[in-house]
């Protein structure tokens, strides 16, 4: 209990940090310099993008054309210029803070490997074509805010999704990675129901969750189950996860109206240790449940029944 409380008082030390102006921008450039040579490289977003349109059974020019919404777009829009090159006629990039560092989106794009984007996607357009978007990219070393929206991918921050949406018009395809479980118990189901009535007829979302614990998800995932729900304030299940298993996130989607969901993978944990005591608050079926670290899920509205004359 006593290394309970030393770690939530850390936590309240470095989220005083954490708040201050000076502290944001240095974070936030530096941050964004370091995944735009990492993680969020263009050709690895590419890349999962194609594995996850494959998952859910996408074809050929799945998304050309379409209003495209992407959740917790973070600070360079990687995954938001994938949709750009797959022909996305509007592509609307969203978080709940303002984290966008447009000096270091050039790098994602100039620091990747031509070929795999296009081998990545020219399942779901024609390579030429995504050959011809790519080198416009390219030829656009200052990707600004401005920039981008001439591309048609609008950024919009800050914004809760749980409260608005960032149109009224239908959106073809809304897609988040490592998102969802970041949103407040709360909240989570609000911004469900608004992203599934916001969806065209035709439209589909696709969600990855991450469900570890975030602060030390490589020797210690499972380490937040031991909190107190009234001790896991909305700020610690932002930052760490909310903690909802597999079993919640089916029931959360299963009670979605004129939602057709299904779970296209999961992947778990067999290497992490529980802590001692695992917290009631925590809803779980068996330990397989709580052992699952991440899965994919894809839902399209149901036919809706006709109104007779």
């Amino acid at each position: 209990m006593k290394n309970i409380v030393k770690n939530l008082l850390d936590e309240r030390t470095k989220s005083i940090i954490r708040s201050s102006e000076l502290y944001q921008v240095f974070y936030n450039r530096m941050h964004s310099s370091k995944l735009a040579v990492r993680g969020k490289r263009l050709d690895i977003c590419a890349n999962e993008i194609a594995i996850y349109l494959l998952q859910s059974g996408k074809d050929k020019y799945v998304l050309r054309d379409k209003i495209c919404l992407e959740i917790g777009s973070g600070w360079l829009l990687t995954h938001s210029l994938v949709f750009y090159l797959l022909g996305a006629k509007q592509v609307f990039a969203t978080d709940v803070y303002p984290l966008l560092q447009p000096e270091n989106i050039f790098k994602a794009v100039s620091q990747s490997v031509d070929w795999s984007i296009l081998d990545s996607l020219s399942t779901f357009e024609d390579r030429d074509i995504i050959d011809l978007r790519l080198k416009k990219l390219l030829s656009l070393k200052n990707l600004s805010v401005e920039v981008l929206k001439d591309l048609g991918i609008e950024y919009i921050a800050p914004i809760d999704l749980s409260q608005k949406m960032p149109t009224q018009e239908r959106i073809d395809f809304i897609f988040s990675k490592s998102v969802l479980e970041h949103v407040p118990v709360d909240d989570v189901v609000p911004l469900l129901k608004n992203l599934a009535s916001s969806l065209s007829e035709d439209g589909f979302m696709f969600h990855l969750i991450d469900l570890v614990d975030h602060r030390n998800r490589k020797e210690r995932p499972f380490d937040f189950f031991i909190y107190q729900q009234e001790a896991y304030s909305r700020e610690l299940q932002s930052r760490w996860g909310n903690r909802i298993r597999r079993s919640q996130w089916k029931q959360i989607f299963s009670n979605l109206k004129h939602l057709n969901y299904k779970f296209v993978f999961e992947w778990s944990r067999k290497d992490g240790d529980f802590p001692e005591k695992i917290d009631s608050s925590i809803q779980y079926t068996d330990e397989e449940d709580l052992r699952i670290s991440h899965i994919g899920v894809v839902g399209q509205l149901t036919a809706l029944p006709k109104v007779k004359s």
